[in-house]
């Protein structure tokens, strides 16, 4: 594929205004026709990219760490100062965001899923998850929210939220309301994700966290400790600190069923 053909370019370009300002009839027929003659393009990862964009040039009511921002600008400056590749750049018509889009479109796509799986060595419940949740559903058609169900246990009375889960992808986020805050040094929560593909008997291992108190929502990233074939459920229970390997699942705090 030659990257730097007039096409490819073109392609390049609809596919950035699309993720950033949407497009008209005319320019959506063109895309597809260029999609059509180049069937190895992703658009997902254009739309994850732009999310990208702007969590890094966003102001500061989306504040990333100061580790991983600084880790992405440097390896956005060593892109590109190793690829001689030109970059498209949009007329002087097109400005603001779709401009600085375009310009940065060949880092971003690599740089976007990067971004997203160091996010989740980062801590939980910050601003940024709930960004990177949303770029998650822009991006992957099998990431949707399915509502947790609380049960009975006192730590869920009048828990609310959703759970967003890419198999593609093998990412995904917790988002809660209402859910009891824990004291980490007694108990905390385990997510399980149950798999199709696996015995019921041994869900894969979600990740422990927190619920901190005074706080309204919280969502945090899924840790998964093995690949996951089909997610058909999430539960989150109640375990000991640092949780455990195997559940006896006596305090099963909610549960989201993926509709078949």
């Amino acid at each position: 594929m030659e990257t730097g053909g007039a096409k490819y370019e073109r392609l390049q370009e609809l596919l950035a205004d699309e993720a950033t300002q949407g497009l008209d009839a005319g320019e959506r027929r063109e895309l597809e026709q260029l999609l059509g003659q180049f069937p190895e393009v992703d658009p997902d990862e254009l739309a994850l990219a732009a999310a990208a964009l702007d969590l890094l040039a966003a102001p500061a009511e989306v504040e990333l760490p100061d580790l991983l921002r600084a880790k992405v600008t440097r390896d956005a400056k060593e892109f590109f100062a190793a690829h001689e590749t030109p970059v498209v750049v949009k007329p002087p018509a097109r400005s603001g965001r779709g401009a600085r889009w375009a310009a940065a479109v060949g880092w971003l796509a690599a740089a976007a899923g990067w971004i997203l799986v160091v996010f989740l060595n980062y801590p939980q419940s910050s601003p940024d998850a709930g960004a990177l949740r949303t770029a998650l559903m822009d991006a992957a058609a099998d990431a949707r929210p399915i509502a947790w169900s609380a049960t009975e246990d006192r730590a869920a009375v009048g828990a609310t939220g959703d759970v967003v889960w890419s198999d593609r992808r093998q990412q995904g986020f917790m988002r809660f309301s209402g859910l009891a805050a824990n004291d980490p040094a007694e108990s905390q929560y385990q997510l399980w994700i149950f798999d199709s593909e696996r015995d019921d008997a041994h869900p894969v291992d979600g990740g422990v966290f927190d619920i901190p108190a005074g706080v309204d929502e919280v969502v945090v990233p899924i840790r998964a400790a093995l690949p996951v074939g089909e997610a058909k459920m999430f539960a989150v229970t109640i375990e000991r600190p640092g949780g455990v390997v195997v559940s006896k699942r006596e305090r099963i705090a909610v549960l989201a069923q993926v509709e078949a």
